[in-house]
């Protein structure tokens, strides 16, 4: 509270702070950055590029090391033609042939590489298009938080406005009821004048009770975006804000992110019919096994070569059966983003005339409103005027002062609704 009535004392009587600070529109517009939101939308990006360069690196061949070691329990052992062991053997006698010894190991060094993966391009353009879709998002949500900062500043000059005028209409009002409690003790005025013009005042003192609930919401609602605790002055008026927003593109995100959707459909669809080509992949190792019934894992005649290098093919056969429904899928959502987006691109074009249309009319709106409090005030000061000079009844001045507090009301109004529209 102590806080808005520093803020609002400034305002209306002109006092500098030796140690406040002002804060114009356009300052209030460079702290977008802190916003937790906005830090959300930036974190996402630079994850999804992240994810983009993991995607890149895919590219490369896998090398690792492969070292493992195994103590058997019991021996493998296979059957086998005795024969082949023993040309004396007897026909059809078996033998049990261990493959195997107590310890083996193998160390050495694998590579894993895909040199043709048709799915990999497609999965690379999905994650390009979707760190193309969080650098929208994001700019959608600066341009959400600019326009609530925007109009929460714009509430807190307005409110303002309302809350001086309030104090200056109760001010008056103080002054007319002195008046006519000093000429009611004297017995030159009615007790009717009297008893009115008490009534009166205490609901200009309501007013500002009022007004002064409007500007303290508003002063939390700024809060949201800007810390106001060294802030001693709101230094743009409507007229700046104004002029700084009429000066901010239109963004036509909503036909990015259809674009971007449309954009998808065509990768998948396209991913679809290359998963249809056959992967190649290079696969080598090089090192050596160990096969000693004693664990002696140093000893180098117990370990033996071994390497080797292969290149696999890898057909898809049951997707040339199974992918035709997916490719239907794919070509039919294709069709729904194009429509939606000609939708979309119409609606954009008849929002923006519609837009043109109301900024003109609300400022020629503006420019009358102006005229009226301009003869409501002269109104206003003669009806005053006549009634000091007691040639009215405190009724018609009271009629008088309530034409000109509307007109300031309807003109703050209409300022608040050309910023909302342009905005919008």
């Amino acid at each position: 509270m102590k806080h808005i009535f520093r803020i609002i004392s400034v305002l209306i009587i002109s006092i500098n702070y030796a140690n406040g600070q002002s804060l114009s529109i356009k300052e209030l517009w460079t702290q977008i950055d802190q916003a937790a939101n906005i830090q959300g939308k930036k974190l996402n990006v630079d994850l999804q590029k992240e994810q983009l360069k993991v995607r890149n690196s895919e590219r490369l061949p896998v090398i690792y090391g492969d070292i493992n070691l195994q103590r058997n329990l019991i021996i493998p052992t296979t059957p086998v033609p005795a024969i082949a062991f023993d040309p004396n053997a007897p026909e059809g006698a078996i033998l049990p042939l261990k493959f195997s010894t107590k310890w083996n190991s193998k160390a050495g060094v694998r590579l894993e590489w895909d040199l043709f993966n048709p799915t990999r391009k497609n999965n690379i353009e999905e994650d390009r298009i979707a760190l193309e879709k969080s650098i929208v998002e994001e700019s959608i949500e600066r341009e959400n938080w600019k326009t609530n900062a925007t109009l929460a500043y714009s509430s807190i000059v307005l409110a303002t406005e309302q809350y001086k005028a309030s104090l200056l209409d109760s001010t008056l009002y103080a002054e007319i009821n002195a008046v006519n409690k000093e000429r009611f003790e004297a017995g030159r005025g009615k007790s009717e004048d009297y008893i009115l013009s008490q009534q009166e005042l205490e609901r200009k003192r309501i007013r500002i009770h009022e007004t002064w609930e409007v500007l303290e919401n508003a002063n939390l609602e700024l809060n949201r975006y800007y810390s106001l605790d060294t802030i001693a002055v709101i230094k743009s008026n409507i007229e700046d804000i104004v002029a700084e927003i009429e000066d901010i593109d239109n963004n036509d995100y909503e036909q990015q992110l259809i674009k971007l959707d449309q954009t998808l459909s065509q990768v998948q669809l396209s991913g679809l019919k290359r998963q249809l080509l056959p992967t190649i992949s290079f696969n080598a190792y090089f090192g050596s096994q160990f096969f000693s019934n004693e664990f002696n894992i140093i000893d180098k005649s117990n370990w033996y070569g071994y390497s080797y290098a292969s290149l696999g093919l890898k057909i898809p056969i049951s997707a040339y059966f199974t992918s035709i429904p997916s490719l239907k899928k794919a070509k039919l959502n294709e069709e729904i983003f194009k429509t939606q987006l000609d939708d979309q691109s119409l609606q954009d074009k008849i929002d923006g005339q519609q837009k043109s249309n109301k900024i003109k009319s609300a400022k020629e709106k503006i420019e009358r409103l102006k005229r009226i409090l301009v003869l409501s005030e002269q109104n206003k000061d003669e009806k005053l005027a006549m009634y000091q000079n007691g040639r009215i009844l405190l009724n018609e001045f009271n009629l008088a002062n309530s034409d000109y507090l509307k007109a300031q009301q309807d003109i703050w109004q209409a300022k608040y609704d050309l910023i909302n529209i342009i905005l919008e």
